[in-house]
């Protein structure tokens, strides 16, 4: 490893383990959080353990022979990575509920893991998964930041995640929940009371574009566009009633294909879909667009997401229309509107008529605290705090 962090006598290193890939289409927390702690101590990124059972599709076997022929420690590039921000492709079997290949599994990871962290007693682990293995027996101290329900992903191994979460959350130093459903979920479930850390944004990226355009009558939708997580039939009304839409993101992820009424949602004149776009491309398209929607289907997933676009759109001057997600309605956002999916089109309608300058203005002054500059620094202090700590159990 390079750099500066690499030089200081004391190795401030933390190990995340994450529940997706570095170079997902779509980033997420995990990502984001990695490359904001690597500009002040050394990073090692390990990729996801694969928790859905694979299929015999095609999108999953490409994923696991790229994940069989990929460098363990993986190239970034055509991302930001600053250079001791080191990534991990573990090489694990992915068929968690066998007894024997979780054994197999425990002792691949914990050999890959020391051998590129051989000072592992005195790092951090920093999970996201609440399969771990066992790793944080290895670390320091260890952060279980939850963000997601698990369990509730299609071909996770339910039982499994439950069972390691609780064995995990019984020994991790520090729990932390994206959303108030999430927490929700540690407490009656684990008996735990987590720290509250709702998704955040890249405010200064999207409050401020380059050459922002002219605004438009039109709404924007931007992540992964897949029928098991988006409501392809709200944006069907929406075009039906004659609003402009832009869409952005991969359109299809995760094994799951565009499926017929994606394909003619995107047929449709009034939709224009601009692929995957990066923070810069994607705040331009946001601050020539008015409404900002997330349209999400209401299931066992979906009850604990927190969007990551909430603020995205908000920091844009974006009036933001979601269905009612409970993290969403627990959080009662200025600027954001919920709506059940029958009513969702007229609440956009109502948005999209009644927006003003002055209410952009409003959403991008309440959106500029919930920032990734300020969330580094939260994780920076926690870091250190328990780096702190002197080490109370054996490895």
């Amino acid at each position: 490893m390079t750099g500066s962090a690499a030089d200081s006598p004391e190795p401030r290193q933390v190990v995340i383990l994450s529940t997706a890939d570095f170079t997902s289409a779509v980033w997420t927390n995990k990502q984001h959080l990695a490359v904001g702690l690597a500009r002040s101590r050394r990073v090692v990124y390990i990729e996801s353990l694969g928790l859905r059972r694979p299929r015999l599709s095609p999108s999953d076997l490409r994923r696991a022979w790229a994940r069989l022929t990929r460098s363990r420690d993986s190239p970034v590039a055509g991302r930001e990575a600053p250079p001791d921000l080191t990534v991990v492709s573990p090489h694990v079997i992915p068929f968690h509920r066998s007894r024997l290949v979780r054994a197999i599994n425990r002792r691949l990871l914990r050999r890959q893991v020391l051998r590129r962290v051989p000072d592992a007693g005195s790092a951090i682990l920093w999970t996201f998964s609440p399969l771990d293995y066992g790793l944080g027996a290895l670390f320091h101290r260890t952060v279980y930041h939850c963000v997601d329900l698990l369990h509730e992903v299609p071909r996770v191994p339910r039982q499994l995640v439950l069972s390691s979460e609780a064995d995990l959350c019984a020994r991790a130093d520090v729990l932390i929940a994206s959303s108030t459903s999430v927490c929700a979920h540690l407490a009656r479930q684990h008996h735990r009371s987590p720290v509250l850390w709702e998704n955040v944004a890249h405010t200064d990226t999207f409050s401020a574009p380059a050459h922002p355009p002219r605004r438009g009558n039109r709404a924007v939708f931007a992540g992964n566009l897949t029928p098991s997580k988006v409501d392809f039939a709200l944006l069907h009304e929406i075009v039906d009633r004659g609003i402009p839409l832009e869409l952005a993101g991969p359109s299809h992820t995760d094994g799951t294909s565009a499926d017929r009424e994606l394909r003619a949602l995107l047929d449709e004149p009034l939709v224009t879909h601009h692929g995957n776009l990066d923070l810069a491309a994607l705040a331009q398209l946001f601050a020539g667009c008015t409404v900002g929607l997330i349209p999400y289907e209401l299931n066992g997933y979906t009850q604990g997401v927190f969007p990551m676009k909430v603020y995205e759109y908000l920091s844009a001057g974006l009036t933001v229309v979601s269905t009612a997600l409970p993290a969403l309605a627990d959080s009662q956002i200025e600027g954001v509107h919920l709506a059940t999916t029958s009513h969702f089109t007229d609440a956009v309608e109502r948005a999209l008529a009644a927006w003003t300058e002055a209410q952009a203005a409003a959403n991008v002054a309440s959106a500029a605290p919930h920032s990734w500059t300020r969330r580094v620094a939260e994780a920076e202090e926690l870091l250190d705090a328990l780096s702190s700590r002197p080490r109370e159990r054996a490895a």
